[in-house]
């Protein structure tokens, strides 16, 4: 993927989106989906995960990534307000319900799946774990994984409870889709693709990666991303996850 340097983004109108380089990162992930999906044009802006970005801080008061600028207006980084502005500047196709009972239901979803506390959030902990045992005590490799720790409360209790709670939401998530087909639905919520099921696409790299020749990974994040054998992933939750990539998502995956 080419991305331009934040002194050029800054210096251009429109939609400007810093995105993760060099690892799909889920966030950048799902909002790179989300204006393609719709078909609006963006400046892909390098950030570079785990590491201080003084330029993107300085420009946008933000160093992690999904961070979305369009025109004048300030700094976007949450996935809600992130949905928004892209429902916001194309309309159609939708990825957000009409009635507010469906949008609820949506909403509460990516909550679980992208919120803090939620299953990317919990299965960051897991992925830091495994950079500390890569850095084998050198203190230039531990820094990533020290800011990583600091950042999101890394400890090695913590991990464990964030086993029990990824299983909780897996499960929770595969039971949705179970209810769903039982009523006609491929989807999360109602009849139609949203953006539930585009977030759940992304961040099912979490707990599934896709193959290499979709997603080129570097070998240690896959290895990180591989669940342990007691986190088991329902087939329901893969199935759906291929479905959405072959039906409304590119591939090969591209950061």
């Amino acid at each position: 993927m080419e991305y331009v340097s934040v002194e050029d983004a800054k210096d251009s109108d429109g939609l400007r989106v810093a995105l993760t380089m060099g690892v799909p990162g889920p966030w950048s992930q799902a909002a790179k989906y989300l204006f393609e999906f719709k078909g609006i044009p963006y400046i892909a802006v390098g950030q570079k995960g785990g590491r201080d970005n003084p330029d993107l801080f300085e420009w946008t008061g933000h160093r992690n990534a999904p961070v979305v600028v369009f025109n004048d207006e300030p700094p976007r980084t949450g996935w809600h307000e992130i949905i928004m502005l892209a429902e916001r500047i194309a309309p159609q196709p939708a990825l957000v319900p009409v009635t507010s009972s469906a949008r609820a239901e949506m909403f509460g979803l990516i909550t679980e799946i992208a919120s803090e506390g939620g299953l990317a959030w919990l299965r960051r902990l897991r992925l830091i774990e495994i950079l500390y045992g890569a850095a084998s005590g050198d203190p230039r490799a531990r820094k990533g994984p020290d800011t990583l720790a600091t950042r999101y409360g890394f400890s090695p209790d913590a991990t464990v409870e964030a086993e029990v709670g990824c299983k909780n939401i897996l499960v929770m998530l595969s039971e949705c889709l179970k209810m769903q087909a039982d009523k006609g639905s491929e989807y999360f919520v109602g009849d139609s693709f949203t953006a539930a099921d585009l977030y759940w696409a992304c961040f099912s790299q979490l707990v599934a990666p896709m193959p290499e020749d979709i997603n080129p990974m570097p070998p240690l994040l896959r290895s990180a991303y591989k669940p342990p054998k007691s986190l088991s992933v329902d087939p329901i939750l893969i199935a759906h996850r291929d479905l959405i990539y072959g039906r409304h998502l590119s591939l090969p995956l591209e950061f």
